[in-house]
C-alpha cells in the first residue's frame, strides 16, 4: 500500500467517479432497458474497475465485480431483461464497492465482509433464465436527462407511444412509471485530458492569496495622487487583480450537479421503500457554487427531499382518487439570483395542513392560542423549522421525528443562507434554500460607530435611512428599551450599536446618525450608526454609497471573539486597518429581535392596492433634472475619469468581463455635456449580459411618483414628466438608451 498509495489514490478516485456515473446511468437505464450504448458504458466502467483491482490485488472488490459484470454481460447479450429484481441486485453490487473503496481509503484493506453471498446473488440471477421473459418495467424514478431537461416529461397519452408496463413481481411493492423515450447520450469520460487535478489546499491558498492582493490594491487605490504615471498603474493593478480575483474564485466553484446526481438513487429507494411512484426532475445542475458550500448543502437537500417522498407525494391510489395521475412530481431546480443561489425543492403532494401546524405549535407552548390564529400562513409555516416539530401521524424509517427540518434551518443558516417555504394544502410544497456563491470575498458596507469602524455584508443590506436634528424626516420612536422606527407605514425595531457593544460611556443622541436596515431571514431591523466609512452622510433612501462599498477578504476569528457569537470575520481595509465583520444572525439573537411580521403588527394593517412607483433622482452635468424608475436600477457606481476609456466614438467603462457603455445624461436629452467630472457618478441600469450605465452630476433622492406620466410633454431621451417631490422631473427613455448600448465583450 505504502508502495503504490499514489496509484492507488488515483484509483480510488477514478472508481469513486465511476461509480457515480454508475448511478445515474442504471437510474436512466430503466427508463431505457433497450439502451445498448448506456449499457455497453455501464458493463465498461464496471469491467475497469475488476481489472484496476486485481492488479492492485484487491481479491474481494475483483470477484464482487466480476459477478457485476457478468450479470450486465448477459444484459448486453440479450439473455436477459432488465427487471426490478435485475436492477435492485446491480444497484446492490454497486452499493457494495463503494463500501470496500472506502474502507481500503480510510485503512487500506477491504475489510471483514467478504460479500460472498452477493456474489451469489449476482450469478444467480445472472442464470435465471425465467427472467428473460420478465416484462421489462420502466423506473420508479424518472429523472430527466441533461439534453431534455426544458422538454415536457409527462407521460404520453397514447399507448401506441409507451408500451404498456406491466406490474411488478410480487413483493417488489411498487408500480413503475411510464416515462417518453429518449435517445440515449454517452456517458461523460471520467477523466477529461483538458482538465487536472489539482489538491484542494492549493486551490485554498492561491485564494489566500489573491486576497492579500486585493487588499494590497485596495491601498493603493487609497493613495491619491495627481501623476498620470501613478494613476494609470494603479489602474491597470486594479483591472488585473480583480481579473485574477474572479478567475481564483472560479477555481473554488463546482456545478451544483455533483450533489444533485447523487439523488435520483436516493428518490428511487425512498419510493421503492413507501410504495409510491415518483418522477423525478432535475434542473439547473450546472448552476455553481464554492466548493465548501457544495458540500453543506448536501444534508439539508438530502433531508428536504426524504420529507417530500415520504410525506409529501400520496401513494398512487390515492393520488387517482384525488384526481393526479399515480406518479408525483418531484422537481429539484437551481438558479442563479440578485448575487445568490436559489435552490428549490417542490413537490404535487398533499401539502401542509396549515391549520395542523398551528395547532401543534400551540400544543407545544410556541405561541398563545390568540398569537396562533392572528399569524399569517407563511409565519406558521416557519413553526416546521422549530426543533423537534412534526405533525406526522407516525414516525418512519425515514421522517417523522421533527429532526430534518431543524437541521436543514441550522445548516443553511451557519453558511449565511435562508429558507423559506410555501404550501397549498392539496397541490404542493415548495422549499427555496438561498445560499451565498461565496463565503471567501465578498462586497460589504463599512460603517463608523464609536471611533470603531465595523463591515456589514451588503446582501443582507435594504435601505439606509438618515436621521435630521430638524426631525424632518424618519425618526427613532417608542421607549427606550424597545426603540423603534416607522417606515414606510411599518414599525422596525432599531438597535444602537454603540449602546449594544458599550463602544461609548455616554450614548449618542437619537436624532443623529444613520440607520442600516437589515433583513435576516424573517426578521428586519436597524442598526443605528455615526455614519459610512466614507464621513458623508447620506441623502437618500434604498442605495448604497459607492464610495462605502469596499469588496472584502473574509479572515476567520478565533478565541474570545468567535465565543461572542456576534462577529462572522473580519477584514484588512485599504487603509490597513482590521475591520470586524458583524454577524447579523448573532446579533439578531442577541438582541431579541422579534419576528418581522410581528413588528409590523403594531402599525396596523398594510395598504391595499398597488405598490408605488418609485424613481432615482438625479441631477445632470447642465443641471437637468432627470428620474430613472427604481426597478430598472441596478446599483451606483463611481469612477475615476482615469477609468472611463473611449472605444470608436463611445466611452465604456470594464465591470467584470464586459466593457459597459456609458451614456452621459445630457447627451440622452440631446445636448453637449457641461464637462467631465472627477470621479464619474454613474446609475449602472438592468439591462442585457453587462446592462449599461448612464453618468450624472449627482443622486438627489428616492422618491414616490406623485402624478402620471405624462407622455406629452417628452422629448428626445425622454419618456415622459412625472411629479416627484413636487417637482416635475424627466423621466429618462431607457427603452431607447438600451437600443444602442449593447456591452462589448473583453474577451
Amino acid at each position: 500500500m505504502n508502495d503504490n498509495s499514489e496509484f492507488i489514490g488515483e484509483f480510488l478516485v477514478e472508481s469513486s467517479e465511476n461509480l457515480d456515473q454508475l448511478d445515474k446511468d442504471l437510474i436512466a437505464l430503466e427508463s431505457q432497458p433497450d439502451d445498448q450504448q448506456r449499457l455497453a458504458s455501464i458493463f465498461r466502467m464496471v469491467h475497469t474497475i475488476k481489472g484496476n483491482s486485481g492488479f492492485f490485488g484487491f481479491s474481494k472488490l475483483g470477484a464482487l465485480a466480476h459477478s457485476g459484470e457478468h450479470l450486465l454481460g448477459r444484459l448486453r447479450d440479450g439473455k436477459l431483461t432488465l427487471d426490478g429484481r435485475v436492477a435492485g441486485t446491480l444497484y446492490s453490487m454497486v452499493d457494495a464497492v463503494r463500501t470496500i473503496l472506502q474502507s481500503i481509503e480510510a485503512t487500506g484493506g477491504e475489510g471483514e465482509h467478504d460479500y460472498r453471498e452477493l456474489s451469489q446473488t449476482l450469478a444467480a440471477v445472472a442464470a435465471d433464465a425465467a427472467a428473460a421473459t420478465a416484462p421489462a418495467p420502466a423506473p420508479v424514478v424518472a429523472p430527466v436527462p441533461q439534453a431534455a431537461r426544458a422538454v415536457d416529461v409527462t407521460p404520453p397519452a397514447s399507448a401506441a407511444e409507451t408500451p404498456p408496463v406491466a406490474a411488478p413481481a410480487t413483493g417488489s411493492g411498487v408500480v413503475a412509471v411510464p416515462v417518453p423515450a429518449t435517445p440515449g447520450t454517452p456517458p461523460m469520460p471520467a477523466m477529461s485530458e483538458t482538465t487536472v487535478r489539482v489538491d484542494v489546499g492549493v486551490l485554498a491558498s492561491i485564494l489566500d492569496l489573491v486576497g492579500e492582493l486585493v487588499l494590497a490594491r485596495n491601498q493603493l487605490r487609497s493613495i491619491d495622487s495627481d501623476d498620470p504615471a501613478v494613476q494609470a498603474v494603479s489602474h491597470r493593478i486594479h483591472t488585473v487583480t480583480g481579473a485574477l480575483q474572479e478567475a481564483a474564485v472560479k477555481t473554488r466553484m463546482q456545478p451544483v450537479e455533483q450533489v444533485f446526481s447523487k439523488f435520483p438513487r436516493t428518490v428511487r429507494d425512498l419510493a421503492v421503500g413507501c410504495g409510491k411512484e415518483v418522477q423525478f426532475v432535475v434542473d439547473g445542475g450546472e448552476t455553481e457554487l464554492d466548493r465548501t458550500l457544495v458540500e453543506a448543502i448536501r444534508d439539508p437537500l438530502t433531508h428536504l427531499i426524504r420529507n417530500a417522498v415520504d410525506h409529501g407525494i400520496e401513494p398512487p391510489e390515492t393520488r387517482v382518487a384525488r384526481g393526479k395521475s399515480r406518479a408525483g412530481r418531484l422537481t429539484l431546480r437551481a438558479f442563479n439570483e440578485s448575487g445568490r443561489v436559489t435552490i428549490e425543492v417542490s413537490d404535487d403532494g398533499a401539502g401542509i395542513g396549515v391549520q395542523a401546524v398551528r395547532d401543534k405549535a400551540v400544543a407545544r407552548g410556541l405561541v398563545s392560542r390568540a398569537e396562533a390564529d392572528g399569524l399569517p400562513e407563511d409565519r406558521v409555516l416557519q413553526f416546521i423549522f422549530e426543533p423537534g416539530f412534526s405533525t406526522a401521524a407516525q414516525v418512519t424509517s425515514v421522517s417523522g421525528r421533527g429532526v430534518g427540518m431543524d437541521v436543514v434551518k441550522t445548516n443553511i443558516e451557519a453558511i449565511g443562507g435562508t429558507v423559506d417555504i410555501h404550501s397549498l394544502p392539496g397541490v404542493g410544497t415548495t422549499v427555496r434554500v438561498h445560499v451565498p456563491l461565496t463565503l471567501a470575498i465578498l462586497p460589504a458596507l463599512v460603517v463608523r460607530c464609536g471611533g470603531e469602524r465595523f463591515a456589514i455584508p451588503q446582501s443582507a443590506v435594504s435601505e439606509l435611512v438618515p436621521l435630521r436634528p430638524d426631525r424632518s424626516g424618519p425618526r427613532i420612536e417608542g421607549l427606550a428599551d424597545a426603540p423603534v422606527m416607522r417606515v414606510r407605514g411599518r414599525l422596525v425595531p432599531v438597535v444602537f450599536l454603540d449602546q449594544f457593544l458599550k463602544l461609548r460611556a455616554v450614548p449618542a443622541r437619537r436624532d443623529e446618525g444613520t440607520v442600516v436596515l437589515v433583513k435576516v431571514d424573517d426578521r428586519e431591523f436597524g442598526l443605528v450608526v455615526d455614519g459610512m466609512q466614507s464621513g458623508t452622510m447620506l441623502r437618500r433612501r434604498d442605495l448604497l454609497d459607492a464610495a462605502s462599498l469596499s469588496t472584502i477578504v473574509v479572515k476567520p476569528i478565533g478565541g474570545l471573539l468567535a465565543g461572542l457569537g456576534l462577529y462572522s470575520g473580519a477584514t484588512v481595509l485599504g487603509d490597513g486597518g482590521v475591520v470586524l465583520i458583524l454577524d447579523l444572525r448573532g446579533l439578531l439573537r442577541s438582541a431579541n429581535i422579534p419576528p418581522l411580521d410581528r413588528a409590523a403588527e403594531s402599525s396596523g394593517p398594510p395598504a391595499k392596492g398597488p405598490a408605488p412607483d418609485r424613481y432615482l433622482v438625479c441631477s445632470t452635468h447642465s443641471g437637468r433634472r432627470v428620474a430613472l424608475p427604481l426597478a430598472d436600477v441596478v446599483r451606483l457606481e463611481q469612477y475615476r475619469q482615469a477609468e472611463v476609456q473611449t472605444v470608436g466614438a463611445r466611452r465604456v467603462v470594464r465591470r467584470g468581463d464586459t466593457f459597459t457603455p456609458l451614456h452621459d445624461a445630457d447627451e440622452l436629452l440631446g445636448q453637449a455635456p457641461a464637462g467631465a467630472a472627477n470621479p464619474v457618478n454613474v446609475v449602472v441600469v438592468d439591462g442585457v449580459q453587462g446592462g449599461y450605465g448612464v453618468a450624472v452630476q449627482s443622486i438627489v433622492d428616492v422618491l414616490e411618483a406623485e402624478s402620471p406620466l405624462q407622455p406629452g410633454l417628452s422629448v428626445r431621451g425622454v419618456a415622459g414628466t412625472r411629479a416627484l417631490g413636487g417637482i416635475a422631473t424627466e423621466v429618462l427613455d431607457l427603452a431607447c438608451v438600451g437600443s444602442i448600448a449593447e456591452p462589448i465583450p473583453t474577451r
